[in-house]
């Protein structure tokens, strides 16, 4: 794109695509044309001139020619390489380095929403190695081409079968404990062998953060005072009020019941509407890696 200047009328105009309205030969002949270096239109629109409603269009117009000519990733591939391990490939139309391109991964477990986890954040290739995908199953990737705030259209999404990992039963030797040891998964289940679920790592300590928070005091055999009181404020009035308690609530619980295995960095309430999003940061002590998570409970009116 060659870019002119006017700068009696402080707007700047597309010389590939000029209209005769533009009058590009009277800006010349009047010494009004103004060049930009670099020649861009983020140059253009810095030192405050405004687009050519014939030869370029509105803002808008700009905007949406951006997108459009930010290319999408393709040939999403992967391959299970055992022991939680994967790999991910795929291709991009242009030079990602001259372009200034990087991609967002994303994975989910439910093929109807496969952004539902950030797994890579502004990454700079077209191949990577991921860990952390023991339990296996199904999962569906899927990746996004950024340039700055400016996105792309998402590939098409990718379905990886992941093996899962089976740990050893039996007791440890090791005086800490495995922090991968398998224990009953959550929610209690029977496996296709017949066979009490079982799960370990990241998922297992999911389950049991959902099972703490879904749990309400006096449920639990022995333990009566396990659980939160999550599932009884939701029928309190949804204001700020109810978000503070709640925050306050889960909190507390997290630090009573799973102290040995997490460390809670940050409890937040958002309260929207029919539904109590909670979102829990904490730090996994077994490996001192930060994870998130969000539970939504729907408030009923």
């Amino acid at each position: 794109m060659s870019l002119l200047g006017n700068k009696n009328s402080k707007e700047f105009h597309d010389l590939s695509k000029v209209k005769p309205q533009c009058q590009i030969a009277e800006i010349i002949a009047n010494n009004h044309q103004k060049p930009f270096v670099p020649d861009s239109v983020e140059q253009a629109i810095r030192e405050g001139f405004e687009p050519c409603g014939f030869c370029i269009g509105t803002f808008g117009d700009l905007i949406i020619g951006a997108i459009g000519a930010l290319a999408s990733p393709s040939d999403l591939a992967g391959h299970d390489l055992g022991e939680g391990r994967l790999s991910l490939s795929w291709t991009y139309a242009e030079d990602i380095v001259a372009q200034q391109v990087t991609f967002d991964v994303y994975v989910s477990t439910d093929p109807l929403t496969p952004f539902r986890r950030l797994l890579l954040d502004r990454f700079a290739g077209l191949s990577t190695n991921l860990s952390g995908f023991e339990s296996g199953g199904d999962l569906y990737f899927s990746v996004v081409a950024r340039r700055g705030a400016l996105l792309s259209l998402p590939s098409s999404v990718l379905r990886l079968t992941v093996v899962p990992v089976l740990l050893a039963s039996g007791p440890s030797t090791s005086g800490g404990g495995d922090p991968r040891a398998e224990a009953p998964g959550f929610p209690f289940q029977i496996d296709p062998k017949g066979r009490v679920f079982g799960d370990f790592g990241d998922s297992l300590l999911h389950g049991k953060i959902l099972q703490l928070l879904l749990t309400s005091p006096g449920e639990r055999v022995n333990l009566p005072e396990f659980g939160t009181r999550l599932r009884d404020l939701v029928f309190d009035p949804n204001n700020e009020i109810l978000a503070a308690a709640t925050e306050f609530a889960v909190n507390r619980a997290l630090q009573r019941f799973l102290a040995d295995e997490l460390h809670v960095e940050k409890v937040q309430i958002t309260s929207h509407e029919q539904e109590l999003l909670v979102e829990i940061l904490y730090l996994r002590k077994a490996d001192l890696n930060t994870e998130r998570l969000r539970v939504g409970i729907p408030i009923p009116r």
